[in-house]
């Protein structure tokens, strides 16, 4: 059952990250086509739209194998499977949060199939509300006393790993059907790649600070790390997150190259795809780490070591850094705007 339920956790972040990285990368990536370069327009948005739909739907089958995996251990084997299901739906936080998800992902899908390119602003909006499941469903909810800022961290930490390796997920998809639909060899990477390696800066940023602070929060001493099954796990998911953060960096140096160069491209699509085979063993290793009991769920300052403690201020300072900075960026993207 550790397997399965592994497996299935693994498919449900590895889809989660996928399509709303695909939501993302519409507008950090491809919102400006064709204004100031020659990608053709027309056939990213086909593009995008299809992977998105094909993607909800794909979305909507893992939450209902959630469902599946979670009815199984609230079994009660005196009661009704019907029963146990409404309990499960209507009377657990998890269930509402279920609820809630599948009808958000659900209704995305449906927007971009009816509305297509003109649905994506609600779509987006959705799916960055689906993606607040795992926090709302996980060890976060269960923190005492700070559970905000717990919650706050895990949902941050889901989109920034959409932002960067979802959107990597997505270009490499949109690259693959570009070079099956023209019968030349022209590559759509030099266009997109230099603006995915800025934007992965700030995503890989957001993603370290959010998993400081939820690690400081989940821990209650460093040393849990090595003595604790839950701290054994989260150390092998920060080497693996180290491994890919270091096949980005090498990633960033091939981008600023001359992306034209066939040897430059066939590097980069190499090192790209590497990249995101050890990102899927992360989200692997992530399934696992649910399914253990976090030793630091206390209250602030409760039978803490004080290197957590400082680990934990140091995270929650950074954390509301980055919110502060998010916050400009997005009133000095309104003003530019308004001034065109």
């Amino acid at each position: 059952m550790l397997i399965l339920n592994t497996l299935i956790g693994w498919f449900y972040f590895s889809v989660l990250v996928f399509v709303l990285g695909v939501s993302l990368s519409r507008w950090t990536l491809l919102a400006r086509l064709g204004e100031d370069d020659g990608l053709p327009r027309a056939f990213v948005d086909v593009v995008l739209i299809r992977t998105a739909i094909k993607g909800g739907f794909l979305l909507t089958v893992a939450m209902l194998m959630l469902f599946g995996r979670q009815l199984i251990a609230f079994r009660d084997p005196f009661v009704p499977w019907r029963e146990d299901a409404w309990l499960l739906l209507r009377h657990t936080l998890w269930g509402s949060s279920w609820v809630v998800a599948s009808v958000g992902c659900g209704l995305a899908v449906a927007v971009l199939y009816v509305r297509r390119s003109s649905g994506w602003n609600l779509a987006t909006l959705l799916l960055l509300a689906v993606a607040a499941f795992p926090a709302f469903s996980g060890h976060a909810s269960a923190v005492e006393g700070i559970s905000w800022l717990s919650l706050s961290a895990d949902i941050l930490h889901v989109w920034a790993a959409a932002g960067w390796l979802g959107s990597l997920m997505f270009l490499m998809v949109l690259e693959r059907s570009w070079r099956q639909q023209v019968s030349f060899t022209r590559s759509l990477l030099p266009e997109v790649m230099p603006k995915f390696s800025k934007s992965s800066m700030v995503w890989v940023g957001i993603l370290v600070i959010s998993g400081v602070l939820s690690s400081s929060i989940h821990l209650s001493t460093t040393s849990d790390l090595l003595t604790t099954g839950y701290g054994r796990v989260l150390l092998l998911k920060i080497v693996l997150a180290i491994t890919v953060m270091g096949l980005g960096t090498l990633n960033w140096t091939t981008s600023k190259s001359d992306l034209h160069r066939t040897v430059t491209l066939e590097q980069l699509t190499r090192r790209s795809s590497k990249e995101i085979w050890f990102a899927q063993l992360v989200l692997l290793v992530t399934a696992l780490l649910i399914q253990w009991s976090p030793p630091g769920h206390q209250a602030v300052g409760h039978d803490m070591s004080i290197e957590m403690l400082l680990i934990r201020m140091i995270g929650i300072g950074m954390f509301f850094y980055v919110a502060f900075f998010v916050l400009l960026l997005l009133f000095a993207i309104y003003l530019l705007k308004g001034s065109k």
